[in-house]
């Protein structure tokens, strides 16, 4: 006899034959199947072996009594929650019916009974273990889903959770295939993962007929058929449809709690998948604020950056006329009294080195120098602007330093294509061409490449000066434009403070990026249009 058979399997245990073959005409007769046994010990082995919906169990039988039978039915997991109706005519005291309830029996049934009854107690008895098993089998679906939620919960990203979701389906559900499909707004299909156990060939064609299937039903759809069974059903959360979910089995056919715990399933996998997609705009969005935020606070720092140094440019350029003069009356005097006590020295024939006074010499020299850089800058006119080709004043600086680099093992390369012409001052845009090729000469005391760019781009032509020197410091790269800065032994610190002043008078920009070993790269900037109001 098949367990796998719709009606439901009787067992009846009892040494009586008369009362066995009643019995089995009364259930027959109703659609049950019926198996008899006349000894405690076949009763026993036949219980385990059929596990039958309702065994019916004599206290008095051959072999071993109806309580020794029951004792050992709940004792094995698989026989435990069988029903089972004690039957008797003798064992009718108080104490022989709590025994029989207390080691397990469901029901006590005394002979002579009437049919009816007997039928009625064995229906009652079906439906309550169908309900027990109906009520055990929600409660770990339900555990099953929470577990499943826990993990679903657990991922934030959509690749992530494509790959978890047939896993999931997979260790709630019978099957060999399960497929997860993300769909975008208008329906089409924008992922997906399969996970398959199978190698029929079958089952894999069977995958892309579902989707149809899915997207077309209002709810689960689940079929089977000679070869395969399967369910599809959408992953919607509040009306938008996120995915498709399916499963496939070759061996067993999906049954309706099968189906409502796949519903539930896919439930959770579309609120996850929600969750994923708000949680990837939310955190795209935070990146993208946070990027913003950064770049505004850049140029903020930048624009502070360039009106400090504008103002430092203005102050100094008042004061640098009076400086100058004041430092400029003192020099005279110095200068002809060297020259006197020198004359003094070598007529009246006394030793003296010559080294310290060659030092008095070159510190005053070099005075000089920082007055006429500081008298240029304080001139009141702005630089004479007319039309320039970069690229031949570019050429010119190259030309003019390419033998005293190559002496200093500097090799000089340029990219000067044909550029449009910029407004400036030849002389003033040389002298700023030239202080950069020097002080990139400087940083590459064994040697190096000094490579010139030039490009137009946008309204602006770009000149690079990239040289692979020693580099700056960082703490050192913000005062490289100030007055009096300087990271060589003997520089005065106005080449670059009067380059940047230069250039922001022709409206354009002058900035530097180095690194510490690997060289600088000095990038001017500046405008190919006539400005309206020349700067000064």
């Amino acid at each position: 006899m098949d367990k796998n058979n719709s009606s439901p399997l009787l067992l009846v245990a009892d040494d009586e034959v008369n009362t066995t073959i009643m019995l089995q005409h009364i259930f027959e007769r109703e659609g049950y199947r019926v198996k008899a046994v006349t000894n405690g010990i076949a009763a026993l082995e036949t219980a385990k072996k059929l596990l039958p919906d309702v065994i019916l169990l004599d206290i008095l039988m051959p072999g071993m009594n109806g309580f020794d039978v029951l004792l050992n039915l709940r004792e094995d997991e698989r026989t435990a929650n069988i029903p089972t109706i004690m039957v008797t005519a003798n064992a009718r005291e108080p104490a022989d019916v709590a025994r029989g309830l207390t080691l397990g029996g469901d029901d006590y049934l005394y002979k002579p009974f009437a049919p009816q009854e007997f039928l009625a107690r064995v229906q009652s008895r079906i439906k309550a273990r169908a309900l027990e098993e109906a009520l055990h089998r929600r409660t770990q679906q339900l555990e099953a889903l929470l577990r499943a939620s826990e993990k679903l919960n657990g991922h934030h990203k959509l690749g992530n959770l494509l790959e978890l979701i047939p896993e999931l389906a997979l260790q709630l559900l019978p099957g060999e295939v399960a497929v997860s499909y993300h769909l975008g707004e208008n329906g089409e299909i924008r992922d997906s993962r399969i996970l398959n156990r199978s190698d029929s060939e079958t089952i894999t064609q069977r995958i892309e007929e579902c989707i149809p299937l899915a997207l077309k039903a209002e709810t689960a759809v689940n079929w089977n058929t000679k070869t395969t069974s399967g369910m599809c059903v959408r992953m919607e959360h509040a009306n938008l449809q996120l995915g498709v979910l399916v499963v496939l089995s070759q061996d067993q056919p999906y049954e309706e709690h099968h189906l409502r715990l796949f519903e539930g399933l896919a439930g959770q996998a579309a609120l996850a998948l929600r969750n994923a997609q708000l949680y990837e705009i939310q955190a795209d969005y935070a990146q993208h604020l946070e990027e913003k935020v950064q770049e505004r606070t850049a140029e903020l720092q930048s624009a502070q950056k360039l009106l400090i140094r504008s103002e430092k440019l203005a102050s100094i350029g008042h004061l640098a006329a009076s400086i100058a003069h004041e430092i400029n009356n003192p020099l005279m005097p110095i200068n002809i009294f060297l020259e006197d006590l020198e004359g003094d020295l070598k007529a009246k024939g006394v030793k003296y080195d010559m080294r310290e006074l060659q030092m008095i010499r070159d510190n005053v020299e070099r005075i000089k120098r920082i007055v006429r850089s500081l008298l240029e800058f304080a001139r009141d006119s702005g630089p004479e602007l007319r039309p320039l080709d970069v690229a031949q004043l570019l050429e010119g600086v190259i030309k003019l330093n390419r033998k005293f680099f190559e002496h200093e093992r500097v090799d000089i390369k340029s990219n000067l294509p044909t550029l449009p012409n910029v407004y400036g001052s030849k002389d003033q845009l040389e002298a700023v061409f030239m202080n950069l090729a020097l002080n990139a000469e400087a940083a590459m005391e064994d040697g190096g490449t000094l490579t010139i760019n030039a490009k137009h781009q946008g309204n602006e032509v770009v000149i690079d000066f990239i040289d692979t020197g020693c580099g700056i410091e960082p703490d050192k790269i913000e005062r490289i434009f100030d007055p009096f800065f300087s990271t060589k032994p003997n520089g005065t610190g106005l080449g670059l403070f009067l380059s940047y002043g230069i250039i922001e008078g022709h409206h354009g920009t002058i900035t530097v990026k180095s690194k510490v070993g690997h060289g600088a790269n000095f990038t001017i900037r500046l405008p190919i249009h006539q400005p309206s109001q020349p700067q000064k």
